[in-house]
């Protein structure tokens, strides 16, 4: 064999290999800052769509969490995504500014004092070209829930196809 041959054996055989490595089968989480999505939209509307009345007639805010939250931290939506949930009037805040209130540790709004609802995307993943499968959570006081979701795309649009919750 001559050493072009070799060359582009060695090529395709690279080539093969990178195109294997992009297989869209795995099961992988995206990446967060792909979570504010069509999909990440629908799985948040379908959270907030869930949430239970608590402190019924107290004002409320909410604020949106990507991914894990853990002692290192967490990584709060951007306000651009956010912005998206204007039409539901809601009271949002970004995470970063939320308040461990003494003498219960409550997480709340800093301009209010009150408790906030943390409404978290901890996984998204796409599962083929039109759906989705998620886990949200949220949190209000020391209450909480964790729901798993089906996402699909149809006509352009991104919907809540099945929901599971799960056990704390």
């Amino acid at each position: 064999m001559n050493t072009n041959m070799t060359r582009r054996l060695v090529l395709l055989t690279s080539l093969c290999l990178g195109l294997a490595a992009c297989d869209s089968s795995d099961k992988a989480p995206l990446p967060l800052n792909l979570y504010e999505c069509e999909a990440g939209e629908a799985a948040v509307r379908h959270l907030i769509s869930k949430l239970p009345d608590l402190n019924p007639g107290v004002a409320k805010s909410h604020a949106i969490v990507l991914g894990e939250i853990n002692r290192d931290g967490m990584t709060p939506a951007s306000d651009a995504f956010t912005a998206r949930f204007a039409d539901l009037k809601l009271k949002f805040v970004n995470a970063q500014k939320l308040k461990d209130i003494d003498p219960d540790h409550t997480i709340a709004d800093p301009d209010t004092r009150l408790a906030a609802f943390v409404l978290q995307l901890r996984k998204l993943q796409q599962t083929s070209t039109t759906s989705w499968e998620a886990e949200v959570g949220w949190s209000y006081k020391k209450e909480f829930g964790r729901m798993k979701l089906r996402i699909e795309t149809k006509d352009g649009k991104a919907s809540v196809v099945s929901e599971e919750k799960l056990a704390p």
